[in-house]
């Protein structure tokens, strides 16, 4: 259960309480950078350690941004430094949100991870990237417990006590998986290459969205792919020319660290992808244009 304590121990101990109703244990953990909170089990403090920099980088400024970005770092490798954890639950507004979900990112898939937030109803991509996180939207704003909030909160808890509990069990005799990336142009492909490997390999393909590559390397981050078959780069285009589909500075970045099998091809990056064509930049007025 993870939370600013300086400005919402309450709600926070209310979702904790409901967890522990379920008979799951709960720790409650405050990422808060203002005041100590009253009853944390694990304190900012503790939490603002695991900063490369030391708790100084975290805790005593007085731009409060960067103390809030400061924290998501901290609390990133403060997560990942533990192996005891079932579910991650936190709830806030926009930048609790941002904070707490920096930290839920660099969880491996599969960890359960909700996050109750007054952000959740709109542009939410930046918060969830490639990963498995469930957004819940707050309704009203998380401030005391009222009539909505008490229902709101005790259902997110319930979900995350249950998602803890009853893991998911592991399958057995499930075949080797490979990540492969996919886009229209490149179907036929890809659709080839599965049909030829599908059966020995269980081939995950994923959409070259932007998201999609992020999503792969992610799955090549944890553990949970054996190879990657990358037919469809089309993302680094899009990033290099403002396409609406770009990858991050960070493409290929898993390949290097897991040092996984990898084969690479260009397929679609012949091509830059926007929306409506009246949005295309101006400077490609006099390139081919189609409309998908």
């Amino acid at each position: 259960m993870i939370g600013t304590c300086d400005t919402k121990e309450a709600e926070l101990a209310y979702a904790k309480s409901r967890i522990e109703a379920e008979g799951v244990p709960a720790v409650l953990v405050d990422v808060g950078t203002k005041a100590p909170g009253k009853s944390p089990d694990v304190t900012a403090a503790e939490v603002a350690a695991h900063h490369p920099e030391g708790a100084g980088a975290v805790l005593g400024l007085d731009d409060r941004g960067k103390a809030v970005a400061g924290m998501g770092v901290a609390l990133a490798r403060y997560l990942t430094a533990r192996s005891d954890i079932g579910a991650v639950l936190g709830l806030g507004g926009s930048g609790n949100t941002a904070l707490v979900t920096e930290g839920m990112r660099a969880l491996p898939i599969g960890v359960p991870k909700l996050m109750v937030s007054t952000v959740a109803s709109g542009k939410t991509a930046p918060y969830v990237g490639p990963n498995d996180i469930a957004m819940i939207y707050s309704v009203t704003d998380v401030a005391g417990i009222n009539g909505i909030s008490r229902v709101v909160l005790g259902n997110a808890a319930h979900a995350a006590a249950g998602m803890a509990k009853f893991r998911v069990p592991a399958a057995t005799g499930d075949k080797p998986a490979l990540g492969m990336t996919m886009f229209g142009v490149t179907t036929a492909c890809c659709t080839g290459v599965r049909e030829a490997l599908e059966s020995e390999w269980d081939v995950f393909t994923f959409h070259a969205t932007g998201t999609g590559g992020q999503s792969m390397e992610k799955l090549a981050d944890s553990g949970l792919v054996r190879g990657l078959i990358d037919v469809t780069t089309t993302e680094v285009p899009d990033l290099l020319m403002g396409g609406v589909f770009p990858c991050t500075e960070d493409r290929f970045g898993a390949v290097a660290r897991t040092r996984l099998p990898y084969v690479g091809s260009v397929g679609a990056c012949d091509m830059v992808n926007f929306g409506a064509k009246e949005t295309v930049p101006v400077q490609y007025a006099g390139r081919n244009l189609y409309v998908h």
